[in-house]
């Protein structure tokens, strides 16, 4: 039987600080919750409940940053366990469909295995606004190649809509994921050192609104252009020299 001087001490915390976490009067994050998990020898069944009423909870107390290592690995698990995502971005390509290249020119973490993370089941899709498809800068060969990934995966099975870039860009700005987890939905915006959940429907009508304006045919044609276009910028003309290796333009 673990005291719990023991627990605290695996979650650096004093035992009042412990004891206010296990009776529900203090706020837990995804790694702590992991943590005690694992330390309790939890079966699968317990932690799943009990990870199902953190979603709860989020709906109720706001947003939970997890800032800890392994944030990446966790928020990509809670995605493998979501019935339904919606992937917004407004900055950069969401991060299950960028190529390698493109994950390392941008600064975001290069994913384990590329492309979608699930086989297409009309249960993911990823809302891009056009801005971001057609920024170029001097990286045209990075974008061109790309674009015919997006295309590969559009053509296999992969929800890109692409986002009219006629209008103000779509609010909050980078990556807003909706999941649809067994305990509820959650929104997460992942970032560089940090995954942000919270549970506002504020931003499931930010998604839906996105979503709206899109229709699979148009979001086609717009990769399409996009990738005429960065291929153009990649041919040399005549007597020219042309430089495509480097970050695209934010």
């Amino acid at each position: 039987m673990m005291l719990p001087e023991q627990s605290a001490d695996a979650l650096r915390i004093d035992v009042p600080s412990l004891l206010a976490l296990e009776e529900g009067r203090r706020r837990i994050s995804p790694t702590t919750l992991t943590t005690l998990t694992d330390l309790y020898r939890s079966t699968d069944t317990e932690a799943g409940a009990l990870r199902r009423l953190l979603a709860q909870h989020l709906g109720r107390s706001g947003v939970v940053r997890d800032q800890e290592e392994g944030h990446a690995e966790r928020f990509a698990a809670c995605a493998d366990s979501a019935d339904i995502i919606r992937w917004q971005s407004t900055v950069l390509l969401p991060g299950p469909l960028q190529t390698p290249a493109y994950a390392l020119a941008v600064g975001e973490a290069p994913l384990s295995r590329p492309g979608a993370p699930r086989e297409a089941t009309g249960s993911v899709v990823y809302l891009v606004d056009e801005r971001v498809i057609q920024r170029a800068g001097e990286s045209a060969r990075l974008m061109a190649e790309q674009l015919d990934h997006l295309l590969h995966l559009e053509g296999t099975g992969t929800d890109i809509r692409i986002v009219p870039g006629t209008g103000p860009v779509p609010q909050p700005a980078g990556h807003l994921v909706e999941l649809h987890l067994p305990g509820g939905p959650v929104w997460a915006r992942p970032g560089p050192d940090r995954v942000d959940y919270c549970g506002s429907t504020g931003f499931a009508n930010a998604i839906t609104a996105s979503f709206a304006a899109t229709a699979p045919a148009s979001s086609r044609d717009a990769l399409h252009r996009a990738a005429d276009a960065h291929r153009a910028l990649v041919t040399p003309r005549a007597g020219s020299q042309t430089t495509t290796e480097a970050r695209p333009c934010p």
